[in-house]
């Protein structure tokens, strides 16, 4: 048996299931930059708050914005597959720039962050 014949559909199933994984953590952490005022703040939490998959049960309406930290919080709804490229999309076409998307239960949650 060949196992290069096996190499390409394992790796493409694998590369499948990763991309439509659902989301473990139902609240990320986005570091951007460019968030410095609060009209930045709000216009980034208008666009993501339009998200289908957004939560918003929690934080402000699914979304929280740490001007002084230049990061946003969001919150999915269960069940829904973590999109990120929608995600930054949304947070680049208010002309800001995102940087990394962590799961919360990766960081630390801050005490301001908490629902």
């Amino acid at each position: 048996m060949h196992f290069k014949n096996l190499a390409t559909p394992i790796f493409l199933a694998l590369l499948t299931a990763l991309i439509s994984a659902h989301v473990w953590s139902t609240n990320y952490k986005i570091d951007v930059n460019g968030i410095v005022c609060e009209f930045c703040s709000f216009g980034v939490a208008k666009k993501l708050r339009k998200l289908d998959f957004i939560d918003p049960s929690q934080f402000d309406q699914g979304v929280k914005v740490d001007i002084e930290n230049q990061r946003v919080y969001i919150s999915f709804q269960e069940g829904q597959a973590l999109d990120q490229e929608t995600i930054f999309d949304a947070i680049k076409s208010g002309g800001y720039d995102p940087i990394k998307m962590t799961p919360m239960d990766e960081v630390a949650r801050p005490a301001e962050v908490t629902q």
